[in-house]
């Protein structure tokens, strides 16, 4: 593929949508940054770690979840973390950083620094934009210094560690070396100018308690449960569709896609017990004490 030299980017139409900066390109600008997306997932192959499973062709969610239900036996303690409000807090010298000593060429290096530069306009020298098409490649770089830390453990067998984007966890078979391991998460952080979800959005325990990690209720020995989390997307969701009127047939065509999701890819080990009937009626349940809940507010 052959790229120009140089190209410049124009400013984009900033918008917050959820709670996340977005941008809109020009049409021009588009066929810029896939083509820049596409040369930098050359450059990057073989150079991100395999454990950080959102990277194309590294497997995903399912993938992450297969693995860590063969691994978790064998562990004792976990810590799940996310990094607080991520894409706003990456540094832009940190990330070019690391993309210069991973040798990516000056074009895409050039791409990069506009693309973080140009929807920066208080200049604050740190923050991406979300739902733009280098953001999940470059939310892969800027933990690659994290991989590395925690691979080098790994091959010792004292822990295991996967990555999806922001959220990683790490298993360990001892306290002390559960420990050291902590203290090394923090150690990386602090050097990437990141900081970790302290209470919220985060596990530090035993793995006999169980967690919560990409969606799903983990437990050793156990079958899956969709996590807290995933329940509530899924009445939030159907809420929101029962409440503009569509037909039960569309309510239950949702639920029917959710419950795809979740049992897809995983073969036997999510619990499927009272089937897609046990989540339909749940849900008849909850919007019923939520439409009770709101006639009560009406009247006060």
């Amino acid at each position: 593929m052959t790229l120009l030299s140089h190209s410049n980017l124009t400013q984009p139409a900033i918008f917050e949508l959820d709670g996340r900066w977005m941008a809109r390109w020009s049409d021009c600008d588009k066929k810029i940054l896939s083509q820049a997306r596409k040369q930098l997932q050359g450059e990057l192959k073989g150079k991100l770690s395999k454990r950080c499973t959102h990277v194309k062709s590294h497997g995903g969610v399912k993938k992450s979840i297969r693995l860590l239900v063969r691994a978790i036996p064998e562990f004792s303690y976990a810590a799940r973390f996310d990094v607080a409000r991520y894409y706003d807090s990456i540094d832009h010298d940190v990330l070019l950083l690391q993309l210069k000593d991973m040798q990516v060429s000056s074009y895409s290096q050039d791409i990069v620094r506009q693309y973080l530069a140009l929807p920066d306009r208080r200049k604050l020298g740190r923050g991406m934009i979300a739902g733009g098409s280098l953001s999940p490649l470059l939310g892969a770089v800027m933990l690659t210094a994290l991989d590395k830390a925690m691979e080098v453990k790994v091959r010792t067998g004292a822990i295991w560690y996967i990555r999806y984007m922001d959220d990683f966890l790490v298993l360990a078979k001892t306290r002390h070396q559960f420990r050291q391991t902590m203290k090394q998460v923090h150690r990386v952080m602090r050097q990437l100018k990141l900081t970790l979800h302290r209470k919220q959005k985060c596990f530090i325990g035993k793995t006999k308690i169980g967690f919560d990690f990409l969606g799903y209720q983990v437990c050793p020995n156990h079958k899956l449960h969709p996590s807290a989390e995933s329940m509530r997307r899924l009445t939030t969701r159907y809420r929101r569709l029962y409440e503009q009127g569509v037909s039960v047939n569309r309510l239950r065509q949702y639920l029917d896609r959710w419950c795809c999701w979740l049992w897809g890819g995983l073969g036997g080990l999510v619990s499927r017990q009272g089937g897609a009937q046990k989540y339909w009626q749940w849900l008849q349940i909850q919007t019923t004490l939520n439409s009770k809940k709101n006639q009560t507010l009406s009247l006060t």
